[in-house]
């Protein structure tokens, strides 16, 4: 609940311009989640119960303790910036936007059969493809 973010000048227009239907739908969510947990508490652990019985932990908020030099997994970096295991892959074969003769994902190493990515990297690669997404949804509505 962001009253700022709440009330919009111009009907329909979302306020980041960056973001695709799955991350309008979470906020939408959240929005709807912190509300009912304003008023009921109770219906919302009930509710948080049922998403997380279907997989669906993203619903609840946790708190991330990753350092930026800390290595992780595939799996633990798509988790930390909402992507799937693939976008984190596909990410560590694009070319980096600014440096095309590095990838936009370094790879970091290994932990047992796990590819490794620091989570600098991850962060930083999360937020180029964000700004990218945000300048392309700029230049389409200013023409």
């Amino acid at each position: 609940m962001n009253p700022d973010i709440d009330v919009q000048g111009r009907r329909g227009e979302w306020p980041v311009p960056g973001d695709n239907a799955a991350d309008r739908a979470r906020k939408i969510a959240h929005m709807y989640r912190a509300r009912l947990r304003a008023l009921d508490a109770d219906a919302c652990d009930q509710a948080d119960q049922v998403a997380a019985n279907f997989g669906e932990t993203w619903v609840t908020p946790t708190v991330v303790t990753v350092e930026d030099t800390d290595a992780v997994t595939t799996a633990e970096a798509a988790q930390l910036v909402n992507v799937s295991e693939d976008v984190i892959r596909q990410w560590a074969c694009t070319p980096h936007p600014h440096n095309p003769d590095e990838p936009l994902l370094p790879r970091f190493g290994w932990r047992g059969k796990a590819r490794t990515y620091l989570a600098r990297h991850v962060r930083d690669a999360a937020g180029t493809v964000s700004q990218a997404k945000h300048r392309k949804a700029q230049l389409t509505r200013s023409s």
